[in-house]
């Protein structure tokens, strides 16, 4: 009995041979054959590789089809490979830097920089500086007339000024602020 059609399709052997040859950290090319909430499935020549959504970019991934689509070729790199099991864990944000890495290179406490925010919490905003770099705009941090709602104000995707409050890259943490001596940036 064969129980997968992608395997019925490879070569007799070709599945192993594939297994032993996919080693961690390199890469290989593959197309998307599943999407779903958890991640992407990639056939990468009769074996089928998982791309998990926190492997898929640096930045917040709400469902994995913002990225990618159905039947398309892809890149990846190989993290981990379980020939016993059958199972390859991709990635797909590996394939570029961690912005985290030089944050701290890039801003400083002080800086004025542009941001898009990127959701409302009710004890602030998250703001995003870059793919993959986003940062608290806390309430207190929110300059406006009406004390009541602070963050009614803002709306996702706005485009804001920030200040820079501070950047901590070990933590993944970033603070920013809407106020510069008491009025809005």
């Amino acid at each position: 009995m064969v129980f997968s059609e992608r395997a019925a399709q490879s070569s007799p052997g070709s599945r192993n041979m594939l297994l032993k040859n996919l080693t961690p950290g390199s890469c290989a090319s593959g197309t998307v054959t599943n999407i779903t909430d958890f991640g992407v499935f990639v056939d990468l020549g009769g074996v089928e590789g998982l791309v998990h959504v926190s492997e898929i970019s640096w930045g917040r991934v709400q469902h994995p089809s913002e990225v990618v689509q159905l039947g398309e070729q892809v890149i990846v790199y190989v993290i981990q490979v379980d020939p016993k099991r059958a199972r390859v864990a991709l990635s797909l944000k590996r394939l570029f830097p961690n912005p985290w890495e030089t944050a701290e290179e890039r801003y400083f406490p002080g800086q004025i920089a542009e941001a898009v925010i990127t959701s409302i919490v009710p004890f602030g905003a998250f703001a995003r500086l870059e793919e993959g770099l986003d940062g608290l705009i806390h309430v207190s941090e929110i300059a406006q007339n009406d004390e009541s709602d602070e963050s009614g104000c803002l709306l996702e995707g706005q485009q804001v000024k920030v200040r820079i409050l501070h950047v901590d890259a070990s933590k993944q943490r970033l603070g920013l602020s809407l106020k510069l001596n008491g009025e809005r940036v």
